[in-house]
């Protein structure tokens, strides 16, 4: 059940009502003036917008998340889709990479089971593209098949798929444990004067159906992009997208065109880009070219996404064993050894959430500082040295209830900003 966002009382609502029963009220506020009045929350005024018509109308939204093993753990968004569904409506598990991305990969809220596809990774250098917004592909050349299936009922009533369209491409079908199915064919021309592009397939499955399976025929080369389910009621989708060991760098490896073409297919209110760990790991990036591809990445998805709010995801506090040779800054007494290793700060991970900070302020993006979320620097030395730990040993990635520690955070930040928007929409 879907609950509505308490706002405070408003001493001024009852001329408010009066006037808009006799049509003297204001005329609607600008976004400048929105955006004004909303202050530190104003980059968010999309999202609000969007999150205001779901409860008002019933449009749905959908909220996608891009990073790398911090998002592709699907701990952190996990909680967040449970936090922001539970307030606006569970609208389905939205966009997922093709099958299975990697070993260990645990989707929240659906299942997925894969038989004879081979992963084509955009981090993996020297493969080719096209790559789109999962930064992968699933291709077959024979049969093969992927398997989705729903943990709550309603929850397949829309699927689809997308699949690259390429010389003799062969057939894909969908179809749900109901026996509905649908099909279509991946084959079209393609070369030097024609750009790359997608086919989709869409299967209403009903809300009967507990999982949904898509095959390759086996008459010609398949590669699957993305795909994804939406429930039969209408609410918030929050797809998580991450890709282990990536920097922001990756996303320079995706074809643009299909990556326009997917966000105007999706529609996100929301985008949230947690990238940052690994340069920050890196002792030989430089600032300044740092910088410059985090703002490219940026504005290359805001052009993508012109409708979208986005917020960038400073990287959550890590630290490293100090070791001969390696710079490092040193951690406070407390916190510095544990377990007879000493830990220092790796000496880019601050300059990388400055520049990203700095990018936030110039591009409209809200940024959210996730180590200051966790306690500033060397806090991740506490975390893994709680009982129970809510950090991993190497001291870079969070556990499970770090990641929803941390989520819990971030939701409240979100929705202090809507119950001011709330405020300023009903007042203004």
């Amino acid at each position: 059940m879907r609950r509505r966002l308490l706002l405070p009382a408003l001493p001024m609502l009852p001329a408010l009502l009066l006037a808009a029963c006799t049509g003297t009220g204001p005329p609607p506020l600008s976004d400048d003036e929105m955006q004004r009045r909303l202050g530190d929350a104003a980059p968010y005024l999309r999202f609000y917008a969007g999150l205001d018509a779901l409860e008002t109308s019933g449009d749905p939204v959908t909220v996608l998340q891009i990073g790398d093993s911090h998002t592709a753990n699907d701990a952190f968004s996990g909680r967040m889709r449970e936090l922001l569904q539970a307030h606006f409506g569970n609208g389905g598990r939205g966009i997922l990479p093709p099958g299975i991305p990697f070993r260990t990969y645990r989707p929240a809220q659906v299942t997925v089971t894969a038989l004879d596809w081979t992963v084509v990774s955009s981090f993996s250098y020297g493969r080719s593209g096209p790559f789109g917004i999962t930064g992968l592909r699933q291709h077959a050349d024979m049969v093969a098949e992927m398997t989705l299936t729903a943990r709550e009922s309603g929850d397949l009533a829309h699927v689809w798929a997308e699949a690259l369209v390429q010389p003799g491409g062969g057939m894909l079908s969908l179809q749900a444990d109901t026996g509905a199915i649908t099909e279509v064919t991946t084959g079209g021309a393609t070369g030097p004067e024609v750009p790359q592009r997608s086919v989709w397939i869409d299967l209403a499955a009903g809300i009967e159906a507990r999982s949904v399976t898509l095959r390759s025929r086996g008459d010609g080369p398949v590669d699957v992009l993305a795909w994804g389910a939406d429930a039969a009621t209408s609410g918030l989708r929050y797809g998580n997208l991450g890709t282990i060991g990536a920097t922001i760098n990756l996303l320079s490896r995706w074809d643009q065109g299909l990556v326009a073409a997917e966000m105007e297919r999706l529609r996100p209110a929301l985008l949230l880009v947690a990238f940052g760990s690994n340069e920050g790991y890196d002792d030989t990036v430089d600032p300044k070219t740092y910088g410059r591809t985090y703002a490219a990445a940026i504005q290359a998805l805001r052009r993508a996404a012109p409708d979208a709010a986005i917020t960038l995801m400073g990287p959550p506090d890590g630290t490293r064993r100090a070791r001969a040779g390696r710079p490092g800054e040193a951690c406070p007494a407390d916190d510095a050894v544990q377990n007879g290793s000493t830990w220092v700060i790796p000496p880019r991970l601050a300059m990388v959430r400055a520049e990203q900070r700095r990018v936030a302020g110039t591009n409209g993006c809200d940024f959210w500082d996730w180590a200051e979320a966790m306690g500033g620097a060397c806090s991740i030395n506490r975390w893994a040295a709680a009982t129970p730990p809510m950090a991993a040993p190497d001291h870079l990635h969070l556990l499970t209830a770090g990641y929803r520690a941390t989520a819990e955070q971030l939701f409240r930040h979100i929705l202090r900003g809507y119950g001011q928007y709330r405020i300023v929409r009903a007042v203004a």
